[in-house]
């Protein structure tokens, strides 16, 4: 006799549906909780190292004490491989303003959000890091524009590797620039509404209540990640996640006040933020404005800035051009006739090929690209 002629269709419907409820459950538990290192102040001082190894119910933590000068490993996402780093001793504050040559080779990307395998793909293919995950840029400049964190499962190692580079970079007579996003503060002062669900199971199988904790002032990353600038000037470019507001502008805050500020609402010992630095956290301050974008800028209840706004906005920061990230667009894309590019091409991965799908912005002898994940470059068309 078979299941189909002891049991009433009703019966064996629930029962199908509880076996297949049971294996995603499995399923689930099997997912790799791979994760870390997370680099903490010990009580006497010293650092540990602690990550997480291992899928589902068999994971577990592994603890090393480390020192300054002592490298870490990064575990392998997918194919790519572990990389070791150097850790280094506190950050200060990130350059307000970085001078470069006009001719200088310069490569944006932004809003990774964890998605490491798509990230470095587009960082090798375009040359800026080599197949062992070295910096192979020379005295070229890297900008990250924010929005490391959430969403996807890897934004630690996209840090570690960030922080890596950083230092390689230095060494070669170039510069790794990393501008604070809106993920980024969200995580720190706490807001976890798009982290991946990875991280709680983290957070938890390394016995703190609650996951930001791993990023705080006693950690080197949430340490370093605190320096790092909202708003930076890179020779002719400004730099940013979301945008320079025409009220921004109006406030006359000079770039080392809107960066000290911001910085002052991630410490631990911030308060609730009053004027003028509610505003700079605020939907028309530098992480969150979407007013270059019409649509969005609609959707948002503002007004998009008129060319006359961005005119102000180049010459108050002494800038040609505007680099954002934050709203989202199809391809790298040119807006106010080429004084502001959008720069953020979500990573994802084609629903039919299942190929990778991000670009970056090339600027080579001050020639701008759309560089793509598969190598492939094409000169940026000028709205």
């Amino acid at each position: 006799m078979t299941l189909k002629t002891l049991l009433p269709s009703a019966l064996r419907v629930v029962l199908l549906t509880l076996a297949w409820l049971l294996l995603g459950m499995s399923l689930s538990r099997a997912e790799s909780l791979q994760d870390g290192p997370y680099v903490i102040r010990a009580a006497d001082g010293g650092w540990t190292s602690r990550w997480v190894e291992g899928e589902g119910e068999s994971a577990r933590v592994r603890d090393k004490a480390v020192k300054v000068g002592e490298a870490v490993t990064v575990s392998n996402v997918g194919a790519f491989p572990s990389f070791d780093v150097k850790l280094r001793g506190p950050a200060k504050p990130a350059t307000d303003e970085i001078n470069v040559g006009p001719r200088a080779r310069l490569f944006v990307m932004a809003d990774t959000h964890g998605e490491f395998e798509i990230a470095a793909q587009l960082l090798q293919r375009q040359g800026v890091i080599d197949e062992r995950l070295r910096w192979a840029f020379g005295k070229g400049h890297l900008a990250v524009l924010g929005d490391v964190f959430d969403r996807g499962p890897n934004h630690t190692e996209l840090l570690w590797l960030l922080y890596k580079l950083e230092a390689e970079a230095a060494r070669a007579g170039g510069g790794v620039h990393l501008a604070l996003g809106n993920h980024e503060t969200m995580v720190l002062n706490g807001d976890l509404r798009y982290l991946n669900p990875k991280y709680p199971r983290v957070a938890e199988l390394l016995g703190v209540e609650r996951y930001p904790s791993l990023w705080n002032e006693q950690t080197l990353l949430g340490q370093w990640l605190r320096t790092k600038a909202a708003v930076f000037r890179l020779g002719d470019y400004l730099c940013l996640h979301g945008g320079v507001s025409r009220e921004l502008v109006d406030r006359g805050l000079p770039l080392s006040e809107i960066n000290q500020r911001v910085r002052a609402a991630l410490t631990e010992q911030a308060t609730a933020p009053v004027e003028p630095t509610q505003f700079l956290m605020g939907p028309y301050g530098p992480l969150w404005y979407r007013g270059y974008f019409e649509t969005a800028a609609r959707q948002a209840g503002m007004q998009a800035a008129a060319p006359a706004d961005i005119e102000l906005i180049r010459q108050r920061f002494g800038v040609q051009t505007i680099l954002v990230g934050h709203t989202s667009v199809p391809a790298i894309t040119s807006l106010y006739e080429g004084r502001v590019i959008a720069v953020q091409v979500y990573p994802h991965r084609d629903q039919q090929t299942h190929a990778p799908v991000m670009e970056g912005l090339l600027i080579d002898k001050g020639q701008l690209f759309r560089a793509r994940v598969d190598g492939s470059t094409e000169l940026l068309p000028r709205s």
